[in-house]
């Protein structure tokens, strides 16, 4: 995630979660909303990308491999799952926002 080769980072966290912070940059979409929420962040209906890089992350990594293998299903070519959990972002020093 360092070289920002990516189009999206998407949390995909609990509401409650969000709201102690997120990953600087990221959007929400809750992971049981992905797949009906993801087709406007793609261009959808005009141009729709599905090879758009997106990052998929949440607090402890189970929702984020679900909602990569989801969104994997639905066609999209480049979704890559970020095994991580959001308290070691944090200690590592990473940006995080809270709105």
């Amino acid at each position: 995630m360092d070289s920002r080769a990516y189009d999206l980072i998407v949390g995909v966290r609990l509401p409650e979660e969000y709201e102690d912070g997120y990953v600087a940059g990221a959007i929400y979409i809750p992971r049981g909303l992905i797949e009906f929420t993801i087709w406007k962040k793609v261009g959808f209906p005009d141009n729709t990308d599905t090879g758009k890089k997106i990052y998929i992350y949440c607090r402890t990594g189970g929702r984020a491999a679900l909602a990569t293998k989801a969104l994997q299903d639905l066609g999209f070519t480049n979704v890559v799952h970020v095994n991580m959990k959001i308290a070691e972002w944090e200690e590592a020093g990473y940006p995080t926002e809270m709105e």
